[in-house]
């Protein structure tokens, strides 16, 4: 059996260290992409997953996106995944998100008479779309109506990764 002269050791050592530190160094900029994405619609009810309409980030959200499971947008903490609707199905992207939701039950808020605020706040926890940042915010107020179904505050956004 022959030895390896101790150069020769360092060496092989050496090369696959530097492969391993570019592996991690590429991966690791690759994750720090991203952005915000915001969408101008969001509806759904206590039955359906919840339809995001207008979404910033195109061509990778493709403008809209279904978040599961149904119902993520009722009281408590809750983990959704987001699926971007993308240019084509084939290629569609994922977010991961871990969502607070609480109820306002002032009498004064944003929302219509007879319908209730909801709080949506959390984070991102990974993306497959290159345009959320993983680790940023979720964001928005839902004025939910008496028979479950919600919508997003007139005149407000939804915010992903902010």
């Amino acid at each position: 059996m022959r030895r390896l002269h101790p150069v020769r050791r360092f060496s092989a050592v050496a090369l696959v260290s530097m492969a391993l530190i570019g592996a991690v160094t590429a991966s690791g900029s690759a994750g720090a992409a991203g952005g915000t994405v915001t969408c101008g619609t969001v509806t759904g009810d206590q039955y359906a997953a919840a339809q995001m309409y207008s979404c910033s980030g195109l061509p990778a959200t493709g403008g809209a996106a279904t978040i599961q499971p149904a119902p993520i947008f009722f009281a408590g903490r809750h983990t959704g995944t987001i699926y971007w609707s993308g240019p084509s199905q084939g290629q569609a992207a994922q977010t991961v998100v871990r969502l607070r939701v609480l109820v306002v039950k002032k009498k004064k808020t944003p929302c219509r008479t007879g319908t209730t605020e909801l709080r949506v706040g959390g984070k991102v926890r990974s993306d497959t779309s290159g345009v959320v940042t993983v680790g940023g915010t979720v964001a928005g107020i839902l004025c939910q109506a008496s028979n479950g179904s919600y919508a997003l505050l007139s005149g407000t956004s939804f915010v992903i990764g902010g």
